[in-house]
């Protein structure tokens, strides 16, 4: 659901750009936030796992909630106050309308993989479209909308969102794919699959944080295309991944880490982007779009790429399982020798639906 620009803007994005009017600086406050975002991102999942193996589920979610009390108590005191002219009230009409279309659609790419009559998930995607349709036509006429996809008519602003989105998709969807080739094929804890994990997070981090230094030497959109192949490197060095063997775990660790800091430069000299080709009064309006395209296009990732190696592994797997947890959790009520063919099957299986992956027949 995208963010919401009212009169007292508190996102980020809408801080850094009234707080650092100079190109420059603004640029380093960016690529500082973007470092600690996803330094933040690579110590969650550790965090995440560590309490998954030894607490409550729950745990996970209450973890976050002395953070937001210490932020709540220093807001008034730390963070910033700017207000539009143009104060104006949240619009609950566009809110449900974007929120039942997201869920809608991302509801039917998921369940198109596993209902056998698809016309539910069928129905739920034309649905969702058309809703996001009228969502659409009704932020073009509000003279104050809740996303401002107006600004979709500046060209460079529109190529940074859609390189976002795209970027969210294949972070997140390599995100799925490899915690579960972690923890279901290489049969790694929770903790220990998050540990490995770390290194995607971490990759993002380095990259964003020496994103202004490329800055100064080339241009910004050479720094952030040079950062894309670098990410397409990372991700071809995942398509080589097995089943297992001494190499597969290394090889995976590099390629998610190689993937993520080829997308430094986007997020933070990107990110600046977006922010810098507005004026400071539509910074909340900037924002609100280059997060929203992130995190939609993570949604997406999540949804799309889950789907397609879902699909693969049914059918490669000819009805004997249904995914590869339920292929894991079978295996331990089968006699041994049977289990461990299944097992070592489904494994098989699942690296051969991930995209592109190199998978030996057992």
């Amino acid at each position: 659901m995208p963010a919401y620009q009212g009169a007292e803007d508190l996102r980020p994005l809408a801080l850094i750009t009234n707080m650092f009017r100079d190109e420059r600086q603004r640029g380093q406050a960016i690529a500082l936030w973007a470092t600690c975002q996803f330094a933040g991102g690579a110590l969650g999942p550790v965090l995440g796992g560590f309490l998954l193996q030894y607490f409550w589920w729950g745990s996970v979610f209450l973890v976050a909630v002395p953070a937001m009390v210490l932020l709540l108590l220093a807001r008034p005191f730390l963070l910033p106050e700017f207000r539009s002219d143009q104060a104006r009230r949240l619009d609950p009409a566009s809110v449900g309308l974007s929120l039942v279309a997201v869920l809608l659609m991302v509801y039917g790419i998921k369940q198109l993989t596993v209902e056998s009559m698809p016309v539910v998930p069928a129905l739920a995607l034309v649905v969702g479209a058309a809703i996001g349709f009228l969502f659409v036509r009704r932020q073009l006429r509000l003279e104050t909308p809740l996303l401002d996809l107006r600004l979709l008519r500046n060209r460079p602003f529109t190529a940074v969102l859609v390189a976002l989105a795209f970027a969210g998709i294949a972070m997140a969807g390599t995100g799925l794919l490899v915690t579960q080739y972690l923890q279901s094929v290489l049969g790694y804890s929770p903790f220990a699959s998050a540990l490995l994990f770390a290194p995607m997070g971490l990759g993002v981090a380095v990259g964003t944080m020496t994103a202004p230094v490329l800055a100064r030497r080339m241009k910004q959109t050479t720094a952030i295309g040079g950062g894309l192949v670098v990410s397409a490197l990372g991700s071809l060095l995942l398509v080589g991944v097995g089943v297992g063997g001494a190499g597969a775990l290394a090889t995976v660790m590099i390629g998610i880490a190689v993937l993520a800091l080829g997308t430094g430069p986007l997020f933070a000299l990107g990110t600046g982007l977006v922010a810098g080709s507005v004026p400071p009064e539509r910074a909340g309006s900037a924002a609100s779009m280059s997060e929203t395209g992130n995190y939609f296009g993570g949604s997406l990732g999540f949804a799309l790429l889950g789907a397609v190696a879902a699909v693969v592994y049914r059918s490669r797997m000819d009805g004997r399982s249904d995914s590869l947890a339920g292929a894991v959790a079978a295996s331990r009520h089968l006699p041994a020798d049977q289990g461990a063919e299944l097992l070592h099957t489904a494994r098989a299986e699942a690296v051969a639906a991930t995209p592109g992956a190199r998978w030996p027949r057992s």
